[in-house]
């Protein structure tokens, strides 16, 4: 089984790791769209206990990563369509309108934080993991300006619907080569309007539009270069 073995946290219990891990792997493609996952195989791989496995594989199907058949195992979820346009849409609608009210009126230390995570997007575009590193940091971007309005509830929600989303952003970038620098900008332009506000004609929707939705210009490209990673 192709999979990418990270260490363990410290405090991290068995389940917690192998939820983490597999989430990890699945989210970056590691573990394909239709990937048979073997309880045992995983159980030597990660040398824990089956208990904790079958435990994490649960709490994937919860959140529609992975499809559990009885009698017959499990295997990662193909990207479902209508699953990757819900994500979509509702990081269109809730984080502009979070922004909205943010912008101007972010204080001093949140924006320290956004301003040091802008530096390491930096830094991520040179690195040998550069799709991996810049990804989490793009996640830890959004997800600071989420917890700067006081919205982290509202961003773990967000990350479970959106998970579809997620994964086809991460097969665009490796297939496509993604302009991560374009993110980049762009992050830096949600930054400035975070610290001094934006004027009354700037179009934030069209804006989060574009900046939510640069995987569609190649979307029918890679559906018809990978139709068995998709449930239409």
């Amino acid at each position: 089984m192709p999979i990418k073995i990270v260490e363990k946290r410290e405090k991290e219990n068995n389940r917690e790791y192998a939820y983490r891990l597999l989430r990890h792997n699945i989210m970056t493609l590691q573990l394909l769209p239709g990937t048979t996952l073997n309880e045992g195989e995983l159980t030597d791989l990660l040398s824990i206990s089956r208990t904790p496995i079958h435990e994490a594989i649960l709490m994937l199907k919860e959140e529609t990563l992975v499809d559990v058949y009885p009698q017959s195992g499990s295997r990662v979820s193909l990207i479902h369509i209508d699953i990757l346009k819900e994500g979509y849409f509702l990081r269109s609608v809730i984080e502009p309108e979070i922004i909205r009210q943010l912008a101007g009126n972010v204080p001093g230390e949140k924006m320290e934080c956004l301003k040091q995570n802008l530096d390491r997007q930096k830094e991520a575009l040179h690195a040998e993991d550069k799709i991996d590193s810049f990804f989490k940091l793009d996640d830890k971007f959004h997800h600071l300006i989420y917890s700067a309005a006081g919205k982290d509830i509202t961003w773990y929600a967000v990350k479970k619907v959106s998970s579809h989303y997620d994964r086809v952003r991460y097969l665009d970038a490796i297939v496509n080569q993604t302009d991560l620098e374009g993110i980049l900008m762009e992050h830096k332009d949600i930054a400035h309007i975070l610290l001094l506000g934006m004027t009354a004609d700037f179009d934030l929707k069209h804006f989060y539009d574009r900046h939510l939705g640069t995987y569609r210009k190649h979307f029918q490209g890679i559906l018809e270069e990978y139709p068995g990673y998709f449930h239409m």
